[in-house]
């Protein structure tokens, strides 16, 4: 054979092989980014317009109604505290004073506040206009225990409907602290507020109660109009 000849036949013959090979080797796949879940974007809208109440020996929850600045939480979160208290925003670091508004009357477990922020404009979650089910998925967001935990999200179900929708029992996590946090829907809407549950001493065994947003509609228009009571109804803390 001619070594002369062969030689570079070898030599373009490697060559070509190398060449192809590399376009036979796979390009290293990308990790597919998490899929966004309804829990995500539930947090995600409604989490704005939560905030902490602090009172002088305790804390809540609640959250913002209208981009003017009034909140809603429960009574016996703000029961014997000043006429102003503080606002923990969801940044947790801001604080707005807030003024109270008027309390539930006849025992109604709720309250309206208004931060005084003069022209400033708040995030806020609406209130839900469709009607909710037992099974139902719910999202509860607050401050549980202490204020290091703001911004806490549990999930669950709806499990009962009580006295035609005046109440909603449900299985999220509420802890204290969480009480006056809203209690949402798939599309991030209020359906209720977190009033309190059993196991306070031995732990959350998943029966949960928030005040049907039907309720807290007619409270907030009632109190904006001045009809609301100037002091707490309920009967204890």
């Amino acid at each position: 054979m001619n070594t002369k000849i062969f030689a570079p036949l070898l030599i373009a013959t490697l060559t070509c092989s190398c060449i192809s090979t590399a376009y036979l080797i796979p390009a290293a796949a990308k990790t597919p980014a998490a899929a966004t879940t309804t829990a995500n974007r539930v947090y995600e809208k409604a989490n704005p317009a939560v905030v902490t109440i602090r009172g002088n020996s305790k804390w809540g929850s609640g959250f913002i109604v209208s981009n003017d600045g009034y909140v809603v939480t429960n009574a016996h979160v703000i029961k014997g505290q000043p006429a102003v208290v503080t606002l923990i925003m969801a940044d947790g670091k801001t604080e707005l004073p807030a003024d109270v508004v008027g309390f539930g009357k006849n025992g109604l477990d709720l309250a309206l506040l208004k931060i005084n922020r003069r022209g400033q404009k708040f995030p806020t979650v609406a209130l839900s206009k469709t009607t909710f089910r037992v099974g139902d998925n719910t999202y509860a967001i607050g401050t549980p225990f202490d204020e290091a935990f703001q911004n806490t999200l549990t999930t669950g179900i709806v499990s009962a409907i009580r006295e035609g929708g005046k109440f909603i029992q449900h299985n999220a996590a509420i802890n204290p602290g969480n009480s006056g946090g809203p209690l949402l829907n798939d599309r991030g809407e209020i359906i209720g507020v977190n009033t309190g549950g059993f196991g306070r001493d031995t732990g959350n065994v998943g029966i949960n109660y928030a005040i049907g947003v039907d309720l807290v509609r007619q409270f907030i228009i009632d109190a904006r109009q001045g009809k609301s009571s100037p002091v707490a109804t309920i009967a204890t803390e």
